[in-house]
């Protein structure tokens, strides 16, 4: 009879990495901006925080893990894992409704709604403006002269329209409007 080996236990697990506190602040503050972007990758409010959750989960044990290296950019790495999570979760939709050459289109669509929300919460005049330039594509000349108004009347009232757009979708005041609304 052959001798039988002792019973052996696995190895221990390595202690999981404590996780610093002003990282984690660091990802709390990054709650508010990845509950937006979620929202424009999800369908429901609802969706969107389960995606949020399910995202700061991952990312908060891929920190805490020993073995993983370390995170040096957390908003970028945040933002990547929420965007995964999200194609991970309509991989199955997406196929069955299209070319799988082509990306799905519904968080395009999501975000030049959310573009044109943002753009009529503003003030009227603001919004005018601003659609006869983004969406219309009219110059400034040429928006002077539809409206009536001065160039610099113009100017001024499509610099604090566009920079109130941005303020209200979290995005830096460079953004060009015209590039959100190119995506739907």
């Amino acid at each position: 009879m052959p001798d039988t080996p002792a019973f052996q236990f696995p190895p221990k697990p390595p202690e999981p990495r404590v996780i610093p506190t002003d990282t984690a602040r660091h990802l709390e503050a990054l709650l508010p901006d990845l509950r937006r972007v979620g929202r424009r990758l999800s369908r429901t409010w609802e969706d969107a925080d389960d995606l949020v959750q399910d995202t700061l989960l991952r990312v908060w044990t891929r920190m805490a893990d020993p073995d993983a290296g370390e995170i040096t950019d957390l908003r970028a790495y945040a933002f990547t894992a929420l965007r995964n999570r999200a194609r991970a979760r309509s991989l199955p939709f997406s196929e069955l409704t299209t070319d799988p050459g082509q990306a799905p289109e519904a968080p395009a669509r999501i975000a030049c709604a959310d573009t044109l929300a943002a753009i009529d919460a503003l003030p009227p005049e603001q919004a005018q403006l601003l659609r006869l330039r983004a969406i219309e594509g009219q110059s400034y000349a040429e928006i002077a002269a539809a409206t009536g108004l001065p160039i610099g009347t113009v100017t001024s009232r499509l610099a604090r329209g566009r920079a109130a757009l941005c303020e209200k979708m979290g995005l830096s005041p460079d953004t060009p409007v015209s590039a959100l609304l190119d995506q739907g």
